[in-house]
């Protein structure tokens, strides 16, 4: 169960890392130094502002996943105390 959890968070932050690395290149395509300033080619820049707001959806997303998934192992932590607690006072 361990390993799989381990797993499944390596996975996750190599996601996030990705995403903040496709935000950043929007960013800068977009609003930064790499702007593009013809005007012809605005929808590009558009493009990447979509970019950059479905990225950070996808990382708000997988940061509550997260969230959700370390209350869980709190939650089991904590139940397990209790139980042990229980079992010592019956004894």
């Amino acid at each position: 169960m361990q390993e799989e959890s381990d797993k499944i968070q390596s996975q996750r932050d190599e996601a996030l890392a990705e995403l903040s690395d496709v935000i950043e290149q929007a960013r800068y395509k977009s609003l930064g130094d790499g702007r593009i300033r013809s005007p012809e080619k605005e929808r590009i820049r558009l493009k990447y502002l979509r970019v950059i707001i479905s990225a950070l959806s996808t990382r708000r997303k997988y940061l509550a996943d997260k969230d959700l998934e370390e209350l869980s192992q709190r939650i089991d932590k904590l139940e397990e105390q209790q139980n042990a607690t229980q079992i010592k006072a019956r004894n």
